[in-house]
């Protein structure tokens, strides 16, 4: 999933960059966004006290926000907030039984658009910071607990598309690649949980601008 992810948003990106049209001009300002969306968190490999397996993850829920400036040229920056969470699909029973993997984050994102397609304004950007709490919650089996951390690097890599819907108001889709750096959760009675943390989001939201 993580690899045809990736493969999605180069083939997005090479679009992106045959657009011949101008950036439409535009005075500066802040805006603010709300979104939702799916992000799918690529299979893991799972260590914790001694016991080692892989674990496979549904499809789960994003949700965030975000605060910007736009330069009124290609350029933009912002600051997120996004929440993802998803379910285990399958674990050993010598881990557990059911689990749920999920994440707060705290971005600085840099976007740049490119020309007009019509209506739609395509971007690509990426962003760097850190997760406020990264959790996995685990039930039914010898390693049942919470695992949780703060504070560990994070990074992201977005493809998207605006759609103007008036002066204020726009539309957007984005795809976006996310990891958080060397997961090690510390949990019940001193065990640690080892579990890689990268997803692949599709999400859907509205901008306004100020």
């Amino acid at each position: 999933m993580m690899k045809h992810g990736l493969v999605i948003m180069a083939a997005l990106a090479a679009y992106a960059g045959v657009a011949q049209a101008e950036t439409p001009a535009a005075e500066p300002g802040f805006y603010a966004r709300a979104y939702g969306g799916l992000s799918t968190l690529n299979d893991s490999d799972i260590s914790t006290g001694g016991a080692n397996a892989n674990a496979r993850f549904s499809s789960g829920l994003l949700v965030g926000g975000t605060f910007g400036y736009d330069y009124a040229g290609p350029w933009r920056s912002e600051i997120e907030y996004t929440y993802r969470s998803s379910d285990v699909d399958s674990l050993p029973p010598t881990i557990a039984r059911e689990g749920d993997y999920a994440s707060t984050a705290i971005m600085v994102n840099g976007l740049y658009s490119f020309g007009a397609l019509g209506a739609v304004q395509p971007y690509a950007g990426a962003g760097i910071g850190f997760v406020r709490e990264v959790d996995f919650d685990l039930t039914g089996g010898p390693a049942a607990g919470q695992y949780s951390d703060t504070g560990l690097l994070a990074g992201q890599g977005i493809l998207g598309a605006d759609l103007a819907l008036g002066q204020r108001w726009t539309a957007f889709g984005e795809v976006r690649a996310f990891f958080i750096d060397d997961p090690n959760l510390p949990g019940p009675a001193a065990a640690t949980l080892q579990a890689q943390y990268q997803t692949i989001d599709l999400l859907l939201g509205a901008t306004l601008r100020f």
